[in-house]
């Protein structure tokens, strides 16, 4: 099977671009709609901090193997307890 190389144009790559863009709006509208949450998802945001560091924010939008998910979600399912949990065990360095 032979392909030909097709050289990428302006148009392919801001098509990427927008699409990427799409992504992180998304992810940052997710991010916004923790902000004035209650204890419970402090404690999860707080916890992401200690663990991350300023990356924590970061982590709670990107897909988690362990989770098969993305803690963002979880946490908008009020499922709290299962961030917590992988974040303690990350920073305690226990895998189960």
């Amino acid at each position: 099977m032979s392909e030909t190389f097709t050289p990428y144009t302006k148009t392919h790559t801001d098509l990427l671009l927008e699409k990427a863009i799409i992504h992180l709006d998304s992810q940052i509208n997710g991010l916004r709609s923790l902000k004035g949450s209650g204890p419970e998802i402090a404690a999860v945001i707080g916890k992401a901090h200690e663990v991350f560091g300023d990356l924590g924010a970061l982590w709670l939008v990107r897909h988690n193997q362990v989770l098969q998910s993305v803690p963002l979600d979880i946490i908008l399912q009020g499922k709290m307890d299962r961030v917590l949990q992988l974040l303690s065990q990350i920073e305690y360095g226990v895998y189960i």
